[in-house]
Formats: C-alpha cells, structure tokens, sequence
C-alpha cells in the first residue's frame, strides 16, 4: 500500500505527533454505536492518529444545500442520517475508508465551544406558544375580500343590460325574467329589429334555451339574419318560430345558411312571411340539402302557381322531413301537379298539409295518385281545395290500395255525399285499412253515410269522423226527386218508423227481401223474419225496443195463432202495385 503509506508521512509531517500500533486500537464492533459523552473529557495523549480499517466501507452522503464536510470521519451514523433528512440528498454511496488523523483535542474544543455559544445564545431566545390548528382569520387574504365585492353573471342578465345601453335599447324585463328557461315565448312583444338584434347576442351563448317563440315581432330582414347568426353558434335550441315577422328575402337567405351548418335544429316554423317565388327559390335549395331538420312550416306566405313548379322537385329530393306545411298558399294547377310529384317520390314525409291552396280536379287527381305508391304518408290534409267528387272517387280508390294513411282531411270540397259514400265505404271494405280519422267538415251527407260509418266504428270503436249537414236525401242528380228519409233514426223511439222510411227510399230492394221471406206474398212475416230483414237492410235498431214494437205490431185477426207481423201499411198500395207488377214482369223476363 504504497499510496497509503505515502499519505501517512505527509499527515505525519504535518501534525508531527507520535504514531500509535495498530495493535493498541480495539477493534470497531460491527453494529452501530452512539458516541458516548465521555469523548469530550481530556485525552493523556496529545495528538493522535487513529487509522481505520481498509475493509470497513462507510456511507457518504453528498447533501444538496451544504457543502461536504472536511472531516470524513463518521461518529455517529444515526445522527448523521437524522441530519441529512432535514436536507436534500442527492448521492448516496459507498466508499472504503482510508487511513485519517484526527485531532481530538482540536475539534473536542470546538464542539464544546459552538456548544457554549449556543447555549448562550437560546438564552435571549423568546419562546412563543404556537396553535396547533390554525384559525379562520389566518386564511384572510386581499383576493378573497375581492371575491366578495365581485360577483360573475352567469345568467346573461348583465350580458344583456350591457348590450342594450350600447344600442340604445330599453332592457325587456320580461326577457330577463325569463333569460334562463327551456322555453322562451315572445309573442307579439313588438320587438324590432334591433330588439331582436340584442337578444340574439345574449341568446348565443345561453345552454338551456331548447324552444324560441318570436311569432309577430316584426323583426324584418336585418332582426332574422341576427338570429340565424345565433342559431349558427347555438345548437342547443331545437324549436324556433319566426312566424309574421316579415323576413323577406335578407331573412330566407340568412336562415337557409344556417340550416347547412346547425345540426340541433329540428323544427322551423317560417309561415306568414310574405315569401314569394324568389324566396321559394331560396327555400328550395335549402330542402335539397337539409340533413336534421325534420320541421317544416311555410303556410300563409305567397307562394304562386311557379313557386310550386320550384318547391316540388326540391321537396322530391329531400328524405329528411316528417312534417311538411305549405297550406294557405296559391299553388294552383301546375304548381299543385308539381307539389303532389313530389310527395310521391318523397319517402320519408309522414304529414304533410297542403290545404287552402286551390289545387282544383287537376290537381286533386295527381294527389290521389300520389297516395296510390306513397307508403310513408300517414296524414294528408286538402282540405278547401275546389276539388270534385270524381277526386273523392279517385281518392277512396287510393285508400283500399294504401294501408298506411290514418288521417285524412278533405272537409270544404265540394264531393257531394256520393262522394262521402264512396269514402266510407272504401275504409269499411278494407280489411288492412288503418284510418283512424276521416274529416270531411262542411261536406253534407245522408243516411247511407251514416250507416257505413255504424258499420266501422262497430269494428273500430275509436274511429273518428266529422261531417256537415245531414240531408234527408242526396245531393247528386241522381237524388233529384227521390223520397226523403229521416237523417236520424234513433230519435225515433219506434224502430217500425225507421222501417217505414227506410221502404220509402229502397222500396225496390225491399220488395227483393220480403220475396224471400213471404213467398205467398201475404205481406206478413214473423217476429224472427222481420229482424232478419233488418239486419240485411243494416238498418241500426236496439234489439229490445223492436221486439217491444213486434208486440204491438202483431196481428190480432182470429186465426192467426202465430203472431205474424203485416207490413202492407207501410206501402203505398198505388205504388206497391205498380212496383209488384214491374218486379213480375222483370223476373218474367229473366226465366
């Protein structure tokens, strides 16, 4: 160990004290150990050097914020380690410890002396109690005291006043009573276009508003572009009305834009907003492209015969809308021809109103052919559309081919009550018919009607139906001078009268029934034989009060020991001849 020994003369040469053997120094036991305070008494040994084994290793700490210490040597491993936690340990290793000299009479001296300083210097030292846990007060800081002065508005309310005073604008304390809900309606507040404005930029940022009624503002152009800008940033509201508020072609234009980039909106209501052709151009191009909305409503504006040339391509085209209204306009002929092409190459539209618009024969032609391949339209309404009974035919036709429309409106027509027959009968004979409601207001009808609609709502009680005036005869050319009848049979408290009117307007089929059922041509029946040619002639009746009137009816005549009913009363005897006689001579002729 040269190295060794060449660093202990230079430690000699330094120190220049006597070297004591190996031999005399006991050996280091291999646990820890505390330094006991003897060390500090008076070593009879001036300067020694005390060398370590090479063997042993010793742990070297370099410490992050104090530099290493001069004195490798290690007293007290404990205690070092206690220190070096209170500090930053960057490198732990482990490193053979060489021979070192230590003077113990110097560094005994020192410690004693940092001691003693120290000592007198926690004499001067105030002690003060600390708190263990610490109070509110000590939280207090010059941020929070900001907190409590300044409140954020996350209602828009503030948002709102602001913007007002910017544009001149009187808030509307109703808007701010109602900035927060679901729904907010708006209905003939007369707003304005500036008004509108204001509340559009409120409204942009708002996540709770789903429907908006601004129906009578008139916001105009410049008031409907400001709230398309809204709906652009804003797709969490799903129902909007602009309705009456005279967009004009600014508004369409700024809407249909919208309706390329929203994808929350799903109802649109537009109507009564004087929209012409030119706009119907707009709106058009906007159904070709339409991707959510499922809404549509156009009624009352202007649309002409050209504006339907425009709309029904588009409305073709689109597989997007359920619900299309485009009533109370002047679609008319060519226009109406366009519209119902449409609907029939429409697959998706399930309700579709095109009432008021003065489609006339031509057009309510093209409807019924229409409703003859559309398998998605459950509910039509042409209603007050000049159409004929021949339409009302064609129509009745589509019903027993098409299984799917529930709702039909055709009231304000002119079908004339074989027009309504042949309606009523056409849902009473299909099987897979699914019509829950037929609308015929202002229509007049006559018994026959109303039988057919007994005969359905026997098989689906909660069938609806509306009709006009109830004729005690028909109104075709055909009815021109035939009988009239009793439009309401069960007011008549005796069922025999029902029959009696009932002879009166099908005398010639009933003369076909009693052959049947008196072939002696006795013009007597049985009690059994008069109610079953009642129910053959579907004549509605409640069964008690007929057989109470069977009672009444019966012949007294000695003899008649079977209670047969004579109905010859119930004929007139001139006419009865004569109808007798046509009815030989007809059965005559077929033999």
């Amino acid at each position: 160990m040269t190295g060794g020994g060449e660093k202990m003369q230079d430690s000699g040469t330094q120190s220049e004290t006597p070297q004591i053997p190996l031999e005399s120094v006991p050996e280091e036991p291999d646990e820890e150990y505390e330094v006991e305070p003897s060390l500090t008494r008076e070593v009879s040994t001036p300067n020694v050097r005390i060398p370590s084994q090479s063997a042993r290793a010793t742990l070297v700490r370099t410490p992050a914020t104090r530099e290493r210490t001069t004195s490798p040597l290690v007293f007290n491993e404990e205690e070092e380690f206690k220190k070096d936690e209170d500090d930053n340990i960057l490198i732990t290793e482990i490193k053979p410890t060489d021979y070192q000299e230590v003077e113990f009479e110097v560094e005994v001296e020192q410690e004693e002396d940092s001691l003693s300083q120290g000592s007198e210097e926690l004499k001067h030292v105030a002690v003060e109690p600390i708190e263990a846990e610490p109070k509110e007060e000590d939280y207090d800081t010059d941020l929070e005291i900001e907190e409590e002065t300044f409140v954020h508005d996350t209602t828009g309310r503030s948002h709102y006043t602001k913007i007002c005073h910017q544009l001149g604008l009187v808030p509307i304390s109703y808007f701010m009573r109602h900035i927060q809900d679901t729904e907010l309606a708006m209905r003939y507040h007369g707003l304005g276009p500036s008004s509108a404005r204001a509340i559009a930029l409120v409204l942009k940022d708002t996540i709770t508003l789903e429907k908006l009624d601004l129906r009578g503002n008139w916001i105009e152009g410049e008031g409907g572009e400001a709230v398309a800008r809204m709906l652009e940033e804003n797709d969490y509201v799903t129902d909007v009305c602009l309705a009456d508020n005279k967009l004009g072609l600014t508004g369409a234009q700024s809407l249909c834009r919208m309706l390329s980039t929203n994808a929350g909106l799903r109802k649109l209501d537009i109507s009564d907003n004087g929209f012409g052709t030119v706009e119907a151009a707009v709106i058009a191009q906007a159904l070709e492209t339409n991707k959510y909305l499922k809404v549509l409503n156009l009624s009352h504006n202007r649309f002409d015969e050209q504006a339907g040339e425009i709309l029904g391509p588009a409305i073709g085209a689109n597989d997007i809308l359920d619900v299309l209204d485009l009533s109370w306009n002047c679609l008319r002929q060519k226009g109406a021809v366009s519209v119902a092409k449409g609907i029939k190459e429409n697959v998706r539209l399930k309700k579709c109103s095109l009432a008021w618009n003065g489609f006339g024969p031509e057009g309510g032609v093209a409807i019924a052919d229409a409703l003859m391949t559309n398998n998605s339209l459950q509910e039509i309404d042409i209603s007050g559309n000049r159409l004929s009974a021949d339409v009302a035919i064609k129509v009745a036709k589509a019903i027993m081919s098409n299984d799917n429309i529930r709702i039909l409106k055709m009231g304000n027509n002119l079908l004339t009550t074989a027009g309504a027959i042949a309606l009523a009968k056409a849902i009473n004979e299909s099987e897979s018919s699914e019509m829950e409601e037929l609308d015929l207001t202002d229509v007049p009808v006559e018994f026959e009607f109303l039988r057919i609609i007994e005969d359905i709502k026997a098989k689906r009680p909660n069938f609806k139906v509306a009709h006009g005036p109830i004729l005690r005869v028909g109104n075709t050319t055909e009815d021109l001078g035939k009988p009239a009848i009793d439009p309401n049979p069960r007011r008549n408290k005796d069922p025999i009268v029902v029959l009696d009117q009932h002879i009166v307007v099908n005398d010639f089929r009933l003369l076909d029934i009693l052959k049947r059922y008196d072939p002696d041509n006795s013009m007597t029946l049985e009690p059994q034989q008069f109610l079953a040619a009642c129910e053959e002639l579907a004549i509605p009746y409640d069964r008690a009060k007929v057989e109470e009137a069977v009672k009444r009816l019966v012949d007294q005549k000695p003899g008649n020991e079977n209670g047969r009913i004579y109905f010859g009363n119930f004929f007139d005897q001139e006419k009865l001849q004569e109808h007798i006689k046509k009815y030989q001579e007809k059965t005559d002729n077929e033999t």
